[in-house]
């Protein structure tokens, strides 16, 4: 089984991925375990480069190829580049 979390004590999403969560009321309180899927998929789809890279910090890298494979609301590009890292 995967390490799912590499940070633990990264409780919050940063202030500067609040744009990709236009849809949520308040993205600093969402849950980055309880809501991973979402979190990853949301990051991987419209982040931008240095949104990738917390994610990353925070998430195991098999956790987020997993996750990015099994969305359906994850492009086919996405999912190819994910595929090759």
């Amino acid at each position: 089984m995967y390490k799912t979390l590499r940070m633990p004590s990264q409780k919050k999403i940063p202030k500067s991925l609040t744009p990709i969560f236009w849809d949520v009321d308040n993205p600093a309180q969402l849950d980055i375990k309880k809501y991973q899927g979402f979190i990853i998929t949301r990051i991987a789809e419209k982040g931008r480069w240095k949104d990738v890279q917390w994610m990353k910090k925070v998430y195991s890298v098999p956790a987020i190829k997993r996750t990015v494979k099994k969305s359906r609301n994850v492009n086919k590009k996405v999912k190819e580049y994910w595929k090759v890292m």
